[in-house]
């Protein structure tokens, strides 16, 4: 008799605690470009400022806080509108931490006590549409694959591989520089 008011309590407490560790809806308006009703993919956009912010990923390479490379990187609020999945702040938490390792390993792999200087970024031709429920996602977006950041440091050339590239309205962003670490 009891174990039935149990179950709904428990249930209950369950929602309450599945609720609580889910990320809230970001208070953000939505790109046309990722509006959940596009059922096809628009036109990609275009790389826009995307080298002007890889600027900021070469100071940091040159010894400069990880810090000056973050707005390459998707922002929390956009990451949250994009990804359908609870634990998606910590997600992204853990991508940027993994954002600023990879800063440090491109960084070991160039000329020591040379500084690089920016040749230019070369965004991918390699993109996919990614509809919504690809990649748990709750809206949909371009994603491209193998973009190259080139430097040149002791009188060469160095690409660096920019992993992911996802577009959020009308700009580019980081989400993995070198590989894709799985979860």
């Amino acid at each position: 008799m009891n174990a039935k008011p149990l179950g709904a309590l428990a249930l209950t407490v369950a929602l309450a605690s599945a609720d609580a560790l889910a990320d809230r809806w970001p208070n953000i308006e939505i790109p046309a470009n990722n509006a959940a009703a596009l059922r096809s993919a628009p036109t990609r956009p275009p790389p826009g400022d995307v080298g002007d912010r890889a600027r900021h990923l070469v100071e940091a390479l040159n010894g400069g806080s990880a810090d000056v490379a973050l707005d390459f990187f998707l922002p929390l609020e956009p990451f949250l509108a994009i990804k359908d999945m609870s634990g998606a702040r910590g997600y992204h938490a853990q991508l940027i931490r993994e954002y600023r390792r990879d800063i440090e390993t491109y960084r070991s792999q160039l000329p020591r006590g040379l500084r690089a200087e920016f040749v230019r970024f070369e965004p991918s031709r390699s993109c996919v549409w990614m509809p919504i429920g690809r990649e748990a996602n709750r809206l949909p977006y371009w994603s491209c694959y193998g973009s190259r950041l080139v430097v040149r440091a002791g009188g060469r050339d160095i690409a660096l591989r920019t992993h992911v590239l996802i577009h959020w309205g009308d700009r580019w962003y980081v989400t993995h520089l070198d590989r894709i670490r799985r979860r």
